[in-house]
């Protein structure tokens, strides 16, 4: 097959719907230590006369998938939203800025024809087209085939790809909505960590930014990802309960919730969530690095993944965005941007101090009103005991009637 044949589309598209990949360029190199690193600075999305490079990645020596052969569905621009489709009915795609390429992306330095991605039937090989500037796998410029798996990243400079298999694709969506392209650990970051790693990792956050929905993609990604995973609300007191929780979540991830009162959890049972040998990816929960410590010990907590979630207070820029989203999964034809331009401002001041489940709770309240026409049949279909109380949520975040323009 001619590796030239023109394809599908010369723009990434989401797994949910076609569209045009945005250009969101990040000029801090993401983080790997465990301590805070500074949040990286979003540029405007203008594409550079001089193409800027993909920020470098952490220097955690990703390793591919080893557990058995695993089909790459996509491939992404890192830590950029959208991703580009593998057709199965072809095996060669060449990757440039040509639009005669199976994946074209013109106005970021590629070169014409730069790489080529070669399908040998579930593997991968990644191959060089005597581009300019080179393409490197893990730091080092290709000279043959590359072979790739999921989680894997190359760079056709000064493009950085991350290869996604299927569930990779599915859940990373979610992980931009949780976590938000500008976290100190960027979204992709924690995907390959996810798809790549069994090491424990700490996910903090205020309450309501999901921080259990964060840990459930994360293993919905993993490598133990077809074993059920383990949930807890509290550690067992007893030390034989305790024995059987590590026993029954080996192999596969436990997600451990710390509340801000928690006690310094028992030495023998941290000890072997903690051992290697107990093969138990631990997902644990807490409001701050603190708490973990509290539980923990700070020798521990140290060799945990930190990933923070920051609140939605830090986020105004990305409000309707989020909206959005939850009026989507409504079915609701209306967006964030058909507001009166007074409401938008609105939800864009708001501190949000209920985060993600404030924001729900917003979004299935303008859904109710204005799908239902008024406050009493709006606040019915929600539960609501009376109509006052749904009135109080709107002038709350000051969003004020008519919520639309066009229902003046």
């Amino acid at each position: 097959m001619d590796p030239t044949n023109k394809s599908y589309q010369a723009a990434p598209t989401s797994p949910s719907a076609p569209r045009s990949l945005p250009v969101r360029l990040v000029t801090s190199a993401p983080p790997t230590s465990p301590a805070f690193p500074a949040t990286p600075v979003e540029t405007s999305p203008a594409v550079p006369a001089t193409p800027v490079e993909t920020p470098p990645l952490p220097e955690d020596g990703f390793v591919g998938w080893d557990a058995e052969a695993d089909l790459i569905i996509a491939i992404c621009e890192y830590n950029v939203e959208g991703d580009w489709e593998l057709h199965r009915n072809l095996v060669e795609l060449s990757v440039g800025g040509s639009s005669q390429c199976t994946i074209s992306i013109p106005g970021r330095g590629l070169s014409a024809r730069h790489c080529l991605l070669d399908r040998r039937k579930r593997r991968l090989l990644l191959r060089d087209l005597d581009s300019s500037h080179g393409t490197f796998v893990r730091g080092r410029r290709l000279e043959g085939p590359a072979d790739l798996s999921p989680g894997d990243t190359f760079t056709a400079r000064p493009m950085t790809f991350v290869c996604l298999n299927n569930e990779m694709r599915q859940h990373r969506p979610t992980l931009f909505e949780i976590l938000g392209p500008c976290a100190p650990r960027p979204p992709d970051w924690v995907m390959v960590q996810a798809a790549t790693d069994t090491g424990p990792l700490l996910l903090t956050g205020e309450a309501g930014c999901d921080l259990d929905r964060l840990a459930r993609a994360i293993h919905a990604m993993s490598l133990w990802r077809n074993q059920k995973l383990v949930e807890v609300a509290v550690v067992p007191p007893d030390r034989a309960a305790q024995v059987a929780l590590v026993q029954h979540a080996s192999r596969t991830s436990l997600i451990l919730p710390l509340g801000d009162d928690v006690a310094p959890l028992d030495p023998q049972f941290a000890s072997m969530l903690f051992d290697l040998s107990s093969r138990v990816r631990l997902i644990a929960l807490a409001s701050s690095p603190d708490i973990a410590r509290r539980a923990f010990t700070d020798a521990r907590v140290w060799r945990m993944q930190h990933v923070e979630v920051r609140p939605l207070a830090y986020r105004g820029g990305e409000i309707n965005r989020l909206l959005d989203r939850r009026l989507t999964e409504c079915a609701f034809s209306r967006r964030a941007a058909d507001l009166t331009r007074a409401n938008q401002d609105a939800l864009k001041r708001y501190d949000w101090p209920g985060n993600f489940d404030e924001l729900s709770e917003v979004a299935d309240a303008i859904v109710a009103h204005t799908t239902l026409g008024g406050l009493r049949p709006a606040a019915e279909s929600l539960g609501m005991a009376s109509h006052k109380k749904l009135a109080r949520r709107f002038e709350r975040v000051g969003l004020g009637f008519p919520l639309f323009d066009s229902d003046e």
